[in-house]
């Protein structure tokens, strides 16, 4: 049964962007299936705080807009409609907690640096990798250092990051490089970092019971 200390257009409003919010990411994971678990889990985030939130722990919601807002500068073009779902979030939040304590201010300054943190992983290491398709269909595997990429930390390394493709002679149809490509490891860093996230935000706000609280703000 619906919380009825939820307002009807507040739960409505909450449910739209926690839909969208998943829906963005299962765009990502069909768009670009090579780096779905980074863009993906990273994406998931704050869907998954603010599905958390419901009915009793709203306090999520504020960490859960703040990350969607903070997504516009990781996530480029998908950074704008989660700027969208994260305000819907924060108005909800707004108007489900009012002044009720619930240890969001908290839960928003640890969400949101450790989600800044789990994509920051993925370039602490550079790890290049170089390949060629031949006339065949056949791709092999270039050594980077002969194109000028080297391995190792980013402040042990002199090339920048960099993505190219081109074309060569003979057998070889095109040749494509990365100065930093995704390794086992750094996908299981981000995604802990990011499961670390959801869980000491989830852990530092506080359930709410709306049988004690004064109901929320009315609705304007």
């Amino acid at each position: 049964m619906p919380d009825p200390q939820w307002p009807s257009v507040a739960r409505t409003a909450w449910l739209a962007g926690v839909v969208m919010g998943y829906g963005l990411v299962l765009v990502i994971a069909v768009l670009y299936l090579g780096d779905a678990l980074v863009l993906g889990v990273t994406a998931a985030v704050a869907p998954t705080m603010a599905l958390l939130a419901y009915p009793n722990r709203p306090g999520l919601l504020l960490p859960a807009g703040a990350v969607a807002i903070a997504s516009l500068y990781l996530m480029s073009i998908y950074g704008l409609p989660m700027v969208v779902i994260g305000l819907i979030w924060l108005w909800v939040h707004q108007k489900v907690v009012g002044s009720a304590p619930s240890g969001a201010s908290r839960a928003l300054v640890v969400g949101v640096v450790l989600w800044l943190a789990a994509p920051t992983v993925m370039n602490l290491h550079q790890d290049p990798v170089c390949e060629q398709t031949l006339r065949d269909g056949t791709v092999q595997e270039v050594d980077p250092a002969t194109r000028g990429y080297s391995t190792g930390w980013v402040w042990d390394v002199d090339s920048s990051s960099f993505s190219g493709s081109g074309t060569a002679a003979g057998d070889i149809v095109s040749e494509s490089c990365s100065s930093d490509s995704f390794v086992w490891w750094e996908n299981a860093g981000l995604v802990a970092i990011a499961v670390a996230s959801v869980y000491l935000s989830w852990r530092l706000t506080k359930p709410i019971d709306f049988t004690v609280q004064q109901k929320p703000a009315a609705l304007v």
